[in-house]
């Protein structure tokens, strides 16, 4: 009981996409169709994994020149997400071991929340058709605020759980997403999920994929 108590003075921030939901491919068909649909744009996988982890507005602004008014970005990124959101309602991948370490998580008493730069409609849609939802003490789309190499995405999370940013340890796999992270004065474990282990060295920890966690490891990051 003790430990538990203990516990719940930490928090998990948990990212959504590349974490633990395996949506990439899904990310990237929508953003190549409709920046080629709408501006001749060739988005290329480079250009998607470069920029894996920021939001719709800062992405479109990054790669349409000239920069369209805001009412053209906030439609240009709505036919994006449709079409997101039909791919991902068909084939949703949840990681292998990410509903494991999430109960373990949540079963040793740390606070736990969702914190993902998608619109939160997106978010909706994965808790659902995941049932992933009953494992979150707070879920939070940062769709509105700065790209997550800036930490207010990060500390967003951490003040909806009502914990200091040091007490809080983030899973990331994006280069930007660990910039924030260690800017917010956060831990940092990166899943090599999108990006090869290489690019990643910020972050406290890096594994090659979920299912290599193990609770110890998280209480040893966090000092517990």
């Amino acid at each position: 009981m003790e430990k538990q108590i203990a516990s719940s003075s930490y928090g998990i921030i948990w990212d959504m996409d590349g974490v633990l939901t395996d949506s990439a491919d899904a990310h990237y068909f929508s953003w190549k169709e409709v920046l080629f649909s709408e501006y001749k744009i060739n988005f290329s996988r480079k250009d998607f994994e470069d920029t894996f982890g920021i939001n719709d507005y800062n992405l479109i602004k990054k790669f349409v020149h000239p920069t369209p008014p805001d009412p053209e970005i906030w439609e240009t990124s709505l036919k994006k997400e449709l079409l997101y959101r039909k791919e991902i309602r068909e084939k949703l991948i949840i990681y292998p071991g990410a509903l494991e370490i999430l109960i373990a998580c949540q079963s040793f008493g740390f606070k736990q929340a969702l914190d993902s730069s998608a619109p939160q409609e997106n978010i909706d849609i994965v808790l659902e058709v995941g049932n992933l939802k009953p494992y979150f003490d707070q879920i939070i789309s940062t769709d509105t605020l700065p790209a997550k190499n800036f930490p207010d995405a990060y500390l967003a999370a951490s003040t909806a759980l009502e914990l200091a940013p040091e007490n809080c340890l983030v899973f990331e796999d994006s280069i930007l997403g660990i910039e924030g992270v260690k800017k917010a004065g956060m831990k940092c474990i990166a899943i090599a999920s999108t990006h090869p282990e290489e690019r990643l060295q910020k972050a406290d920890l890096i594994v090659s994929s979920i299912d290599q966690l193990k609770i110890g490891t998280i209480q040893n990051l966090l000092g517990l």
